[in-house]
């Protein structure tokens, strides 16, 4: 995967806030998402041209949930407004960049890029994770 933003994690904060009726939750954790996707799709592409010059066809990680698909419709906007399309996944592994194996073994949710920027020997910092508010989101007070 070269595109990740860990969307998964606003399913549940989702649900949490759905479940109370908080709008103006639900409204952060739209615009929160759509950030996070937008920040981390911009810091990857950069990465991409320092490693290789130029983009790649990328693979998008991206999970199935309840707010998922609620943004999925907003997401391919943003991702059409920075000049994405959408091909399929034989065809972008096809790309040159992905022969290259770099042999090493990182965190979860770590790129392809950051895998090839660390096989390398660079220092990269690429703001993948989810926002920590996540956490505790519309949770019910005990």
């Amino acid at each position: 995967m070269s595109l990740n933003f860990d969307d998964w994690a606003w399913n549940d904060p989702y649900a949490r806030c759905s479940e109370s009726h908080d709008a103006k939750e639900i409204q952060w954790l739209h615009d929160s998402y759509l950030d996070a996707a937008d920040r981390s799709t911009k810091e990857l592409r950069a990465l991409t041209q320092q490693l290789y010059g130029h983009d790649i066809r990328y693979v998008m990680l991206l999970h199935i949930g309840p707010f998922d698909a609620k943004m999925l419709p907003e997401l391919i906007a943003l991702l059409r407004s920075q000049g994405f399309s959408f091909i399929p996944l034989p065809e972008a592994m096809s790309d040159p960049a992905y022969a290259e194996d770099p042999h090493v073994a990182l965190a979860h949710g770590v790129t392809f890029q950051q895998q090839v920027a660390a096989a390398r020997g660079l220092s990269v910092q690429v703001e993948t994770a989810a926002p920590a508010k996540l956490d505790t989101v519309c949770l019910k007070p005990k």
